[in-house]
C-alpha cells in the first residue's frame, strides 16, 4: 500500500507536526500535543487539514430523481447553498458510508465522503446511475479541504474572507473561489470548512494564520480531531458504524425520511423500526481507571456484550469515554458494564450521547 501525503505536507512539517498513518495517508497527528490542540479548539480556534476527504460532483437533467432513490432524505426540498448530513445506505440498510451532500444549483450537487471509502463510494453510486441524464465525476485528487473550528472561527473568517460568510447558517455554504466555504465541522464547535483547488491551499492556509494570529489560532492534528468528535458523539466510519450496522441502530434516525416513497434500504429500516431494535449505539464513561480503545471487549457477569467502537480520554470533560453497540436490554442509561483493559474487567456506566454539547450564543 502506497502512503500518500497531504498537499500541505511541507506546511505541516514547518509547524513541527508529528506525523502518523491514517489509512493510507501520512497525516499530522499533533503539533504541540493532542490535549493542547483539543483545548484550543474548544476555547479559541484550530485549523485542520482534511484534504484526504473525497469530493464527487453529480449533475444533469435526471440528477434529482436519481438522488431521491439513492439517498434517505428529501433532496428536492434542499435549497441552493444548503448541506445535509446522511448515511449512504446499502440494500440491507447498513452504511456504505456517511456523507454530506451540498446543493450548488437546481441540478448540481457535491458529495463529500470519507477518505477510506472514496473508491467504494464512487463505485457504489456509479453502479446505480441511470443510463443517461446524470454526469458523475470524482475530483478527490484535485480538491483540498481545510476546517477552521472553534469559538473564534467567526472572527477569523471575517478577517480572512470578509463578513458575508459569518452570516451563513449552520449546514449552509456559499460558493467561493474554486470551491466553497461551508458552516460545517466535525468537532462539536462552530466553524467553517473551506474547499478549494489544491493549488490554492497554501494561500488559504497562510491567510487564515495571519487572520488568526491575535485570536489564538493553532494548527490542529488528527489526534485532537478524534477526541473532539468523540466528545460531541459524532460517528467515525469503521469504528462506530459499518456496512452491517443500520442507521437506526447508530442513533441517526433523524437523518432518514421514512415517509419517502422509496430509497435504498428503506424496507429493511421500516421493518426494523416496526419490530424494534435488538441493539443500539450507546455512550459510556469509565468508572474504574482505564482508557477504552477500539476493539476492547465489553462484558457483564462474564457475558460478552460487544466491543468498543471509539474510546479515549476526553480532555474537555476529563473523563475516559467510549461508544459501542450493546444489546437493547443492556443499553439503558445508568447500566453498569465492564470494559476489558489489559485482561482486567473495569467498570463503566452507560450515559447519554452526546457527551458534550457546546453552549450556543
Amino acid at each position: 500500500m502506497k502512503i500518500r501525503q497531504l498537499p500541505l505536507h511541507e506546511k505541516h512539517a514547518a509547524k513541527s507536526a508529528r506525523f502518523g498513518a491514517f489509512g493510507d495517508w501520512e497525516v499530522p497527528l499533533y503539533y504541540s500535543s493532542v490535549i493542547e490542540e483539543h483545548h484550543a479548539v474548544r476555547q479559541k480556534a484550530g485549523l485542520f487539514d482534511i484534504s484526504h476527504m473525497g469530493e464527487f460532483w453529480i449533475e444533469g437533467s435526471a440528477v434529482l430523481p436519481f438522488l431521491e432513490k439513492l439517498l434517505p432524505r428529501r433532496i428536492d426540498a434542499m435549497i441552493f447553498g444548503q448541506a445535509l448530513y446522511m448515511p449512504l445506505l446499502n440494500d440491507a440498510g447498513g452504511f456504505v458510508d456517511d456523507i454530506i451532500l451540498y446543493r450548488f444549483a437546481e441540478k448540481k450537487f457535491l458529495f463529500i465522503v470519507n477518505a477510506s471509502n472514496i473508491e467504494k463510494d464512487f463505485q457504489w453510486i456509479k453502479s446505480h446511475l441511470p443510463s443517461s441524464g446524470v454526469e458523475f465525476t470524482n475530483q478527490s485528487d484535485e480538491k483540498g479541504l481545510l476546517a477552521l473550528q472553534g469559538p473564534a472561527s467567526v472572527k477569523i473568517a471575517d478577517e480572512a474572507f470578509g463578513p458575508s460568510f459569518s452570516k451563513l447558517g449552520y449546514y449552509h455554504f456559499a460558493p467561493w473561489k474554486s470551491g466553497m466555504i461551508a458552516r460545517t465541522g466535525y468537532t462539536g464547535e462552530d466553524g467553517f470548512e473551506i474547499m478549494v483547488n489544491q493549488k490554492d491551499l497554501p494561500e488559504i492556509w497562510e491567510k487564515l494564520f495571519t487572520a488568526g494570529a491575535k485570536p489564538g489560532l493553532v494548527p490542529a492534528g488528527f489526534g485532537a480531531r478524534d477526541t473532539l468528535r468523540l466528545e460531541a458523539g459524532m460517528l467515525l466510519y469503521g469504528h462506530d458504524m459499518n456496512d452491517e450496522t443500520t442507521a437506526l441502530e447508530a442513533g441517526i434516525g433523524w437523518a432518514l425520511d421514512l415517509t419517502k416513497d422509496s430509497f435504498i434500504g428503506k424496507e429493511i429500516l421500516e421493518k426494523q423500526k416496526q419490530q424494534g431494535l435488538k441493539r443500539k449505539l450507546i455512550g459510556f464513561e469509565m468508572v474504574d481507571r482505564g482508557i477504552p480503545r477500539q476493539g476492547y471487549e465489553i462484558r457483564k457477569a462474564s457475558r460478552m456484550l460487544g466491543q468498543v467502537g471509539s474510546g479515549s480520554f476526553c480532555p474537555t470533560l476529563e473523563k475516559n469515554l467510549g461508544m459501542a453497540y450493546l444489546p437493547i436490554e443492556e443499553a439503558a442509561e445508568g447500566n453498569t458494564i465492564e470494559i476489558v483493559i489489559r485482561e482486567k474487567a473495569l467498570k463503566a456506566r452507560v450515559v447519554k450521547l452526546p457527551f458534550y454539547k457546546r453552549k450556543k450564543t
